[in-house]
Protein backbone atom coordinates (compact mmCIF):
# COMPACT_ATOMS: atom_id res chain seq x y z
CA UNK A 1 0.00 0.00 0.00
CA UNK A 2 2.71 2.33 0.84
CA UNK A 3 4.79 1.51 -2.11
CA UNK A 4 1.94 2.21 -4.59
CA UNK A 5 1.30 5.81 -2.67
CA UNK A 6 4.57 6.61 -3.27
CA UNK A 7 4.57 5.59 -6.78
CA UNK A 8 1.76 7.71 -7.89
CA UNK A 9 3.29 10.47 -5.83
CA UNK A 10 6.56 10.16 -7.47
CA UNK A 11 4.66 9.92 -11.16
CA UNK A 12 2.49 12.58 -10.26
CA UNK A 13 5.18 14.60 -9.79
CA UNK A 14 7.20 14.14 -12.64
CA UNK A 15 4.30 14.67 -15.26
CA UNK A 16 3.17 18.27 -13.43
CA UNK A 17 0.18 17.13 -11.78
CA UNK A 18 1.52 17.54 -8.00
CA UNK A 19 3.11 20.85 -8.69
CA UNK A 20 2.06 23.72 -6.80
CA UNK A 21 1.98 26.51 -7.16
CA UNK A 22 4.60 29.06 -5.85
CA UNK A 23 3.34 31.90 -6.49
CA UNK A 24 -0.88 32.97 -5.59
CA UNK A 25 -3.14 32.97 -8.97
CA UNK A 26 -4.07 36.01 -10.32
CA UNK A 27 -7.22 35.69 -11.74
CA UNK A 28 -7.51 39.23 -13.13
CA UNK A 29 -5.00 41.17 -14.38
CA UNK A 30 -5.43 44.49 -15.72
CA UNK A 31 -2.84 46.20 -18.42
CA UNK A 32 -2.38 49.21 -16.02
CA UNK A 33 -0.96 46.33 -13.90
CA UNK A 34 1.50 44.19 -16.18
CA UNK A 35 5.14 45.20 -16.89
CA UNK A 36 5.88 46.46 -20.25
CA UNK A 37 9.01 46.35 -22.19
CA UNK A 38 10.21 47.86 -25.28
CA UNK A 39 11.24 45.38 -28.29
CA UNK A 40 12.63 45.02 -31.46
CA UNK A 41 15.08 47.56 -31.39
CA UNK A 42 12.33 50.73 -29.73
CA UNK A 43 10.05 50.01 -32.54
CA UNK A 44 7.57 48.05 -30.46
CA UNK A 45 6.23 46.94 -27.12
CA UNK A 46 5.60 43.41 -25.28
CA UNK A 47 2.85 44.20 -22.24
CA UNK A 48 3.44 40.64 -20.28
CA UNK A 49 -0.31 40.23 -18.52
CA UNK A 50 -0.65 36.22 -17.62
CA UNK A 51 2.59 33.72 -16.96
CA UNK A 52 3.92 32.36 -14.22
CA UNK A 53 4.28 35.40 -12.12
CA UNK A 54 0.86 35.56 -11.73
CA UNK A 55 0.16 31.91 -10.98
CA UNK A 56 -0.43 30.65 -14.98
CA UNK A 57 1.50 27.42 -15.44
CA UNK A 58 0.29 26.12 -18.67
CA UNK A 59 0.04 29.15 -21.20
CA UNK A 60 1.05 32.95 -21.05
CA UNK A 61 -0.83 35.44 -22.02
CA UNK A 62 0.37 39.12 -23.60
CA UNK A 63 0.12 41.96 -26.08
CA UNK A 64 2.53 42.77 -28.83
CA UNK A 65 2.51 46.28 -30.61
CA UNK A 66 5.29 46.71 -33.44
CA UNK A 67 5.50 50.35 -35.55
CA UNK A 68 6.23 50.06 -39.21
CA UNK A 69 9.75 48.64 -40.28
CA UNK A 70 9.94 46.58 -37.15
CA UNK A 71 10.74 42.90 -36.91
CA UNK A 72 10.57 39.89 -34.96
CA UNK A 73 13.73 37.46 -36.36
CA UNK A 74 12.87 34.22 -37.44
CA UNK A 75 13.25 31.44 -34.21
CA UNK A 76 11.41 28.67 -33.32
CA UNK A 77 9.95 27.90 -29.28
CA UNK A 78 11.10 24.14 -29.46
CA UNK A 79 8.26 23.39 -26.57
CA UNK A 80 5.62 25.79 -26.77
CA UNK A 81 2.36 27.02 -29.11
CA UNK A 82 2.05 30.21 -29.98
CA UNK A 83 -1.04 32.02 -31.42
CA UNK A 84 -1.71 35.71 -32.09
CA UNK A 85 -5.20 37.34 -33.12
CA UNK A 86 -4.29 40.54 -34.16
CA UNK A 87 -6.41 43.36 -33.39
CA UNK A 88 -4.93 46.08 -35.51
CA UNK A 89 -2.84 46.62 -38.54
CA UNK A 90 -1.07 43.57 -40.35
CA UNK A 91 2.11 41.94 -41.29
CA UNK A 92 4.03 39.78 -43.13
CA UNK A 93 4.78 36.74 -41.47
CA UNK A 94 6.79 33.74 -42.60
CA UNK A 95 5.86 30.61 -41.56
CA UNK A 96 8.26 27.43 -42.31
CA UNK A 97 9.16 29.56 -44.90
CA UNK A 98 6.50 30.38 -46.46
CA UNK A 99 4.84 33.97 -46.62
CA UNK A 100 1.23 34.96 -45.67
CA UNK A 101 0.05 38.47 -44.85
CA UNK A 102 -1.99 39.02 -41.86
CA UNK A 103 -3.97 41.56 -40.96
CA UNK A 104 -6.80 43.28 -38.57
CA UNK A 105 -9.07 39.97 -37.21
CA UNK A 106 -6.86 37.14 -38.22
CA UNK A 107 -5.62 34.54 -35.38
CA UNK A 108 -2.21 32.79 -36.42
CA UNK A 109 -1.38 29.49 -34.94
CA UNK A 110 2.28 28.40 -34.83
CA UNK A 111 2.89 24.64 -33.45
CA UNK A 112 5.94 23.87 -31.07
CA UNK A 113 9.07 23.41 -33.06
CA UNK A 114 8.14 25.97 -36.24
CA UNK A 115 10.45 28.21 -37.43
CA UNK A 116 8.27 31.48 -37.59
CA UNK A 117 9.36 35.35 -38.00
CA UNK A 118 7.17 38.33 -38.87
CA UNK A 119 8.28 42.07 -40.18
CA UNK A 120 5.41 44.95 -40.32
CA UNK A 121 6.25 46.43 -43.76
CA UNK A 122 7.39 50.58 -43.87
CA UNK A 123 4.32 52.96 -43.65
CA UNK A 124 1.98 50.52 -42.52
CA UNK A 125 -0.22 51.18 -39.39
CA UNK A 126 0.59 49.87 -35.87
CA UNK A 127 0.42 46.52 -35.61
CA UNK A 128 -1.01 45.30 -32.09
CA UNK A 129 -1.66 41.35 -31.91
CA UNK A 130 -2.61 39.28 -27.96
CA UNK A 131 -0.44 36.27 -27.95
CA UNK A 132 -0.60 33.08 -25.79
CA UNK A 133 1.49 30.76 -25.31
CA UNK A 134 0.62 27.42 -24.54
CA UNK A 135 3.45 26.16 -22.49
CA UNK A 136 4.87 29.17 -20.94
CA UNK A 137 8.39 30.58 -21.41
CA UNK A 138 9.32 32.10 -24.77
CA UNK A 139 7.61 35.67 -23.26
CA UNK A 140 9.94 35.87 -20.35
CA UNK A 141 13.06 36.95 -23.72
CA UNK A 142 10.88 39.98 -23.37
CA UNK A 143 12.58 41.15 -20.13
CA UNK A 144 15.69 41.54 -21.74
CA UNK A 145 14.43 44.53 -23.45
CA UNK A 146 14.22 47.92 -21.44
CA UNK A 147 11.28 48.42 -19.23
CA UNK A 148 8.63 50.83 -20.55
CA UNK A 149 6.37 50.58 -17.49
CA UNK A 150 7.25 48.08 -14.05
CA UNK A 151 4.63 45.45 -12.77
CA UNK A 152 2.21 47.61 -10.48
CA UNK A 153 1.35 45.11 -7.40
CA UNK A 154 -2.33 43.66 -6.92
CA UNK A 155 -4.13 45.16 -4.07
Amino acid sequence: MMRTSLLTVLCCVSVGCAHAPTVPVRHVVGSAEAPTFRISQGKGTAILLVNEETGARAASMGVLELQAGAGVPEHIHADSVEMLYVEEGGAEMTIEGQKMPVKQGDAVYIPAGTRHSALIPEGAPRFRAVQVYVGPGPEARFRQGEPVKPAVPSP
